[in-house]
């Protein structure tokens, strides 16, 4: 009984394979975990000015405002209508 059989030594194999690859996984996952990180920005630096001003300087809002304005008009049921700038995040709502 030196001798693997050849269904003991695909069993091997494919242990390995499986071993190696859980092994591989493990090792890009810590990698990646640092490659996605928040950073926050100093209110005064120039890029934090320009993303404060982002929705002022668009007409994001104005369009968006109108859109439910219009909405609003069309259903004489609805009262209110809101929506969230998808820039800033900021809500939008109308009202009669």
């Amino acid at each position: 009984m030196s001798e693997f059989s050849p269904a003991r030594r695909q069993l091997i194999l494919n242990a390995g394979v499986i071993l190696g690859g859980g092994v591989a996984v493990l090792a890009g996952a810590t990698v990646a975990r640092g490659a996605m990180q928040a950073q926050t920005l100093a209110p005064s630096s120039a890029l934090g000015i320009a993303v404060a001003n982002r929705c002022k300087v668009s007409s994001d809002h104005a369009a968006i405002r109108a859109q439910l304005l219009q909405e609003l008009a069309a259903d004489p049921a609805l009262t209110t209508l809101s929506e969230r700038c998808p820039i800033c995040g900021c809500p939008i709502v109308v009202t009669r």
